[in-house]
């Protein structure tokens, strides 16, 4: 009785103070209502999304470049953010709580998969949001979930109904007379350690394609709940034979738009010849900081490339789609 009576006092301070939110590490959470010096832990989801939302960045997580600079991934690329503008609060894979404290935030947001060990410490200097950005949702509905938060909800529902606006054109044109839509698969291939991915859920480009109204095979289905992708063996790809295999590449890896097509024949020489999305030129890789990042700019740019892509294709030009 005691300690529900405590719950209840402390639930009522938090209340007072501003809002509680439940993150996706399950913990409930006392943030304010209207915070002033933002820190995340995470550049290419959260520090893209709390910018885009135009809440109050503090300050971000970086990743070091080999001339020893740093850089936002992702954000430097859809937003042109560089570390003149906000503070590092750490290095990626170096988690730093001096420096994060040093940084006075009121409220901390980190990507569970790097954080959820440190979410307790983290926790002593300022709230903290624990996200989860691989956890088989929808790009948009996390997207939502991040924006809520922040109390940031209405800014979330005006780039929305800009991108559904652009999406409804974009569909209209090419898929009002479809009969059949085509097929989708989306992959990521490691020709370093030989793994083959498929996605359920890749950030702009799965969510632009689903909305464009193409069909993800079967085989994503088994996907296992709670993830967004899983691995397959060569032997299943001809489970992956669809009208269109879509991926993304790194350029500071060494990728570029043909690694897919490299890396493929090195775990399973002689597929391509019997791929279709290959043997029609249907094989669509996008720059990564573009794709993965959840933001309302990345829908764009990867809705005017798949269009144009799409357009292309032999699916659509077979059935009369100009």
């Amino acid at each position: 009785m005691m300690r529900s009576w405590l719950w209840s006092l402390l639930l009522l301070s938090a209340l007072a103070q501003g809002r509680v939110v439940t993150d996706h590490g399950g913990y409930t959470v006392a943030v304010p209502d209207a915070p002033q010096r933002i820190v995340s832990l995470h550049d290419w989801t959260l520090t893209v999304m709390i910018h885009e939302l135009g809440a109050p960045l503090a300050a971000s997580s970086g990743r070091l470049a080999a001339d020893g600079s740093f850089y936002m991934r992702g954000a430097r690329e859809l937003f042109g953010l560089d570390f003149s503008r906000l503070a590092l609060a750490s290095v990626h894979g170096k988690p730093d709580l001096e420096r994060i404290r040093a940084m006075k935030p009121d409220l901390i947001l980190a990507n569970s998969g790097d954080y959820a060990p440190l979410r307790a410490q983290l926790a002593t200097l300022a709230p903290t949001l624990m996200f989860d950005g691989e956890q088989g949702r929808p790009m948009l509905a996390l997207y939502q979930d991040l924006a809520a938060w922040l109390g940031r909800e209405a800014q979330f529902q005006q780039l929305l109904a800009g991108y559904r606006a652009e999406l409804t054109a974009t569909r209209q044109r090419l898929l009002e007379r479809q009969p059949v839509a085509p097929s989708y698969v989306a992959l990521l291939v490691n020709g370093r350690d030989g793994s083959l991915q498929i996605v359920k859920e890749y950030g702009a480009l799965t969510t632009v394609l689903d909305d464009l109204g193409l069909r993800r095979l079967p085989i994503v289905s088994q996907v296992p709940a709670g993830r967004d992708r899983m691995v397959i063996g060569a032997e299943w790809l001809d489970v992956i034979d669809a009208d269109y295999i879509v991926t993304s590449y790194l350029p500071e890896h060494g990728d570029n738009a043909d690694s897919l097509a490299r890396d493929l024949e090195r775990i399973a020489p002689g597929a391509r010849r019997f791929l279709k999305a290959f043997q029609y030129g249907q094989v669509v890789s996008l720059p990564r900081y573009q794709v993965y990042p959840p933001s309302f700019a990345g829908l764009h740019l990867t809705l005017q490339a798949l269009s144009m892509r799409l357009s292309e294709g032999k699916q659509f030009q077979r059935h009369g789609v100009e």
